[in-house]
């Protein structure tokens, strides 16, 4: 009698807890006016992007009024090298953009006519901070009362100098990570991508550049992990880890700066 008995107890109660089901919800089919919606917002966020070649011209070696990697900068008259607020260390100069050299000015550039980037180089605040913590943004709106500060041409050993040269506008659409949340559901969970990833955007030339060149104005960030936008914040310039620039980030990772209503900040991130 015992043993039916445990069976009548096992049928009522159960012997052990019961495995949850795993649910497939099937992604529906978006509709051809979603489909239209998601298209017509991708042009409308595809912006311009100018890419820098470090060298690629003759380097006029005793003209800081240019844009230049790894020197040769200039400043106003009474500041000095700046230094991180977090390590105490001399940051070194990275980039000098001169902004009329630029084929288009990025709205995050409105108003200034040369911009300096410097960094400790042995830092890590570089992954996210503001603007005096591992890095500094200096702007200028006049290029005429300025003076050399810094390591002039090829006098530093950390990084090489170069002359930039700015080349031609292309066209550039988000990544995905930014362009997800702008579409309807139905098509960001579609299985069909080409009208994304193999868009008219997605040029060889594009690629060809991307590949090419490390220095990116404009367009939007290339993110590597995943988007993280600063609030608030426009978007300005994005610098890559360089054999040539001998910068490197991580495991050939990305630098993007932004620029929010009172100040600057910085994102990276890597393989």
């Amino acid at each position: 009698m015992i043993r039916p008995l445990l069976h009548l107890i096992k049928s009522i109660f159960g012997s052990s807890k019961s495995q949850p089901q795993e649910i497939t919800v099937k992604p529906v089919e978006p509709t051809s006016q979603e489909m239209q919606f998601a298209l017509s917002r991708l042009n409308e966020l595809v912006n311009f992007v100018i890419f820098g070649e470090i060298g690629g011209v003759e380097p006029q070696k005793n003209n800081r009024a240019k844009s230049w990697w790894g020197g040769n900068f200039l400043a106003t008259e009474g500041e000095g090298i700046p230094i991180c607020k977090q390590s105490g260390r001399s940051m070194h100069p990275i980039l000098q953009i001169r902004v009329d050299e630029l084929p288009e000015v990025p709205s995050a550039f409105k108003g200034f006519v040369l911009i300096n980037i410097w960094m400790d180089l042995q830092g890590s605040e570089l992954w996210r901070g503001t603007n005096g913590n591992g890095f500094l943004v200096r702007t200028y709106t006049d290029i005429e009362n300025l003076v050399p500060l810094g390591f002039g041409y090829r006098e530093s050993s950390a990084l090489p100098t170069f002359p930039v040269l700015w080349q031609k506008t292309t066209v550039e659409q988000p990544s995905w990570e930014d362009m997800a949340d702008e579409v309807p559901t139905n098509v960001a969970r579609a299985s069909a991508d080409d009208w994304f990833f193999k868009s008219q955007y997605s040029s060889e030339q594009y690629h060809d550049f991307r590949s090419k060149y490390p220095i990116k104005v404009g367009g939007w960030p290339a993110w590597i992990q995943g988007s993280d936008w600063p609030k608030n914040a426009k978007y300005a310039f994005q610098v890559d880890s360089t054999f040539k620039g001998k910068l490197g980030l991580g495991d050939n990772g990305s630098f993007y700066i932004f620029k929010t209503p009172d100040n600057w900040e910085i994102r990276s991130d890597c393989y």
